[in-house]
C-alpha cells in the first residue's frame, strides 16, 4: 500500500512539472521550452526541459521577445516599435495623353511636393528641343520634338546651301554675259521662299516645344496632387458643446 501511494505521489509530481514549463520566445520566432532560474538585469539563466540534467543556458535580453512562466505572466521584450507612417513621393507612370483633357494647366496651383518643376522644363526644352517633355518623363514625345527640329535644321541648311550657290552661278552669269541670269534668279527666290517658310515653321514649333514641356510639367503635377488628398479635421456644430471635431476631406476648387 505504501509503495502504491509513493508511485503515485511520484507520478503527480512529474506531471506537475512536465505542465509546469517556461517558454521562451525568441526573436527570430523559435519558443524554447525550459525551467528559468535566474533573471539577471540583462540575460536570463535556465535549463531545457529536454535536458534537465544539462547546462545551464544563458540568453541575453537582446535576443528574447517574450517569457512565459508556468503560472501564465508573461513578460515581454524587445517590443517592436509600431511602424512610423511617412509620406513618401511616389513615382506615377502615366502618360500625359491619357490625362490632357482632364486638367486645365492654367489652373495648376504649385505646390512644395509637385514631382516636376514647370520653370526647369520650359528652360530645358528652349536650349534642347525635347528635353523638357523627356524631363517630364514623356520620352517618345520629345525624342519626336528633337527629330522634327533636326529635320527643320537640316531642311533649312540645305535650302540656304542651294540660295547661296544660285547667288553664285547668278553673279558668276552676270559677269560672263553682262546680264542676269533667269534661272539661277529663280532657284535663288524659290529657295528664299523655301527658306522664310521653313524658318518660320521651325519658330513655331520650338514656341510650342516650350510651351508644351511647361504644360506637360504642370497637368501631370495636378494629377499627383489629385492622387494624394490630405485627411483633416473640421468642426461641425453640435448641440451639446459648440463645435465638435470631425474627421473628413479638404478639396480645393479652382476657377
Amino acid at each position: 500500500m505504501k509503495k502504491f501511494i509513493l508511485i503515485s505521489v511520484l507520478l503527480c509530481a512529474a506531471s506537475f512539472i512536465a505542465g509546469a514549463d517556461d517558454i521562451i520566445t525568441k526573436l527570430n520566432g523559435e519558443q524554447i521550452k525550459a525551467k528559468v532560474l535566474e533573471v539577471s538585469d540583462n540575460s536570463v539563466k535556465f535549463k531545457r526541459l529536454d535536458n534537465p540534467n544539462g547546462p545551464v543556458y544563458v540568453l541575453a535580453f537582446s535576443e528574447i521577445q517574450a517569457i512565459q512562466y508556468e503560472n501564465g505572466v508573461v513578460e515581454t521584450y524587445n517590443e517592436p516599435a509600431p511602424e512610423e507612417q511617412h509620406y513618401v513621393r511616389e513615382s506615377y507612370d502615366v502618360r500625359y495623353r491619357d490625362i490632357a483633357s482632364v486638367y486645365n494647366p492654367s489652373a495648376y496651383n504649385e505646390q512644395f511636393d509637385d514631382p516636376y518643376n514647370p520653370a526647369v522644363s520650359g528652360i530645358a526644352s528652349f536650349f534642347i528641343p525635347g528635353l523638357g517633355q523627356c524631363i517630364d518623363g514623356e520620352w517618345g514625345r520629345g525624342a519626336g520634338i528633337f527629330a522634327a527640329n533636326l529635320g527643320l535644321g537640316v531642311l533649312e541648311a540645305t535650302e540656304l546651301s542651294i540660295m547661296l550657290h544660285s547667288a553664285v552661278q547668278g553673279s558668276s552669269y552676270y559677269k560672263q554675259y553682262n546680264q542676269t541670269s533667269l534661272s539661277s534668279n529663280a532657284a535663288m527666290g524659290a529657295s528664299l521662299c523655301a527658306l522664310i517658310i521653313t524658318s518660320s515653321a521651325h519658330l513655331v514649333l520650338n514656341i510650342w516645344n516650350i510651351c508644351d514641356a511647361v504644360n506637360i510639367a504642370k497637368v501631370k503635377n495636378m494629377y499627383y496632387q489629385d492622387l494624394h488628398v490630405a485627411p483633416q479635421l473640421s468642426f461641425t456644430p453640435s448641440v451639446s458643446s459648440g463645435l465638435q471635431p470631425t474627421a473628413g476631406l479638404s478639396l480645393t476648387l479652382s476657377f
